[in-house]
């Protein structure tokens, strides 16, 4: 298997990947979309609450793809045993960092909502949103973490198919909670964090299926000895892997506070509009996480020139289509907003917003590839420390600045997220081109 996926074409690879986020990016976007056909307040507080949320998700993702970058590079040197090893020991990881996840998100929810500067309608659905659905995160960890694995192996096509089914599962929970079907009480906001959480539960359980009967995974015992030895090189890729997501993701937490700050209409104009500005990064993530996989596997074969070339052509293909996408995007802005609300000062505000994202997402489709390919060699510590730090410092200052200095108010905000993008991409790039990574490899 990592003979094939190594020589495999990354659009090959990545098709299912880029339909599968896309479906993940649906998800949000259809819980917003039924939660603003009841109440714009609902869908306003759920929604701010999103990069918690993507805080959290993140740092499971991270430790996941860390996992399967090893697996990758073992499969790449053809050390299929050590690859099952890390396989059994990430999907054990992650169940248990899920359920220490809910055990901590729980008790402060009333907290995470207060210091997000919440009050009276958004305040309260937001907390009933996030008291449900965290305890769906143990299922939600299981799912990221199935699916990196089954991705590693070049089976990318089976992860679209059980997503695919997931997506219409949760469509189906929503519409029963919402309606009170089949003698159940009609939900509001609980029914759709119920429907999300149970949707994970159910993905769990189609890709679990995936990796024990098409893959025939097994843990065997000799695997549990063996994790304490590569455990070490999960935790020195991971932790770092996951420090920079989940940095951005606080990243956009500031950023959420600050629109807070500038009252409901920028909130509510944020949430729909970013809902589409997602759709500008499906190809880029999709390519990115493909070009991950390639590049694990060829790193494990110290195949170093094929990995540099195929990291250049996702970057070109990358950025140039979340360039593309964000253009059109921008184009319908009107027409797609008016599809969660007819309130004109939203529609004129996050259109904008939407016309701001055109800037911003080559620079992040660049970040996507270029973090990816550093992660997929072990060499996680530096998007991590420099990233952080510039995105603390340079983009914050440039978003604050732009703001409430020249008063420029959420597009101020949009366009300093932007300069963050370009800053950590130039560095990143520059980490690359360097060929550091070269020495950071588990194999």
């Amino acid at each position: 298997m990592a003979d094939n996926v190594k020589d495999r074409g990354i659009l090959s690879l990545s098709w299912p990947l880029i339909i599968t986020f896309g479906i993940g990016v649906f998800q949000p976007m259809m819980d917003s979309w039924f939660l603003s056909r009841t109440s714009e307040s609902a869908a306003a507080g759920v929604g701010a609450l999103m990069p918690i949320l993507g805080t959290i998700f993140m740092a499971i993702q991270a430790f996941s793809q860390a996992g399967a970058s090893i697996a990758s590079q073992f499969m790449g040197a053809s050390a299929n045993s050590h690859a099952r090893t890390t396989i059994s020991m990430v999907i054990i990881g992650s169940a248990l960092l899920g359920i220490a996840m809910t055990m901590l998100v729980f008790p402060s929810s009333g907290w995470i909502v207060s210091a997000m500067g919440l009050s009276g309608n958004t305040a309260k659905f937001g907390m009933q949103f996030m008291q449900v659905v965290c305890f769906g995160f143990v299922f939600r960890a299981l799912q990221t973490t199935l699916t990196a694995m089954i991705a590693t192996h070049g089976l990318t096509i089976w992860n679209l198919i059980g997503n695919s089914i997931t997506i219409a599962f949760n469509i189906l929970l929503n519409i029963i909670f919402l309606n009170g079907m089949f003698g159940l009480p009609k939900m509001h906001v609980e029914g759709v964090a119920l429907a999300t959480a149970l949707s994970w539960a159910f993905s769990s359980a189609v890709l679990w299926a995936v990796l024990k009967y098409k893959i025939h995974h097994k843990t065997k015992r000799l695997d549990i000895k063996r994790s304490r030895v590569l455990i070490g090189d999960w935790i020195r890729i991971g932790l770092p892997a996951a420090a920079e997501p989940v940095s951005f993701q606080l990243f956009q937490v500031f950023i959420t506070a600050m629109v807070v700050h500038l009252g409901t209409m920028a909130v509510t104009a944020r949430v729909f509009s970013a809902n589409f500005a997602m759709f500008a990064i499906i190809l880029g993530v999709g390519l990115g996480n493909g070009n991950q996989i390639l590049v694990a596997h060829l790193v494990g074969a110290h195949d170093y020139k094929k990995a540099n070339r195929r990291t250049y052509q996702s970057l070109i293909a990358s950025c140039s289509a979340g360039f593309v996408i964000a253009l059109i995007v921008a184009l319908l802005g009107s027409h797609l907003l008016s599809l969660y609300t007819d309130n004109p000062d939203v529609i004129a505000l996050g259109s904008a917003c939407l016309w701001c994202d055109v800037v911003l997402q080559p620079f992040k489709s660049a970040n996507v590839i270029l973090t990816g390919s550093l992660r997929a060699a072990g060499d996680s510590k530096f998007p991590a420390i420099f990233g952080s730090l510039m995105m603390w410092t340079l983009g914050a200052g440039t978003a604050l600045f732009l703001a409430f200095v020249l008063d420029l108010g959420l597009i101020g905000l949009w366009l300093g997220m932007a300069s963050d993008e370009f800053y950590r991409s130039c560095a990143n790039l520059w980490r690359w081109k360097s060929g550091r990574w070269k020495a950071a490899t588990v194999v």
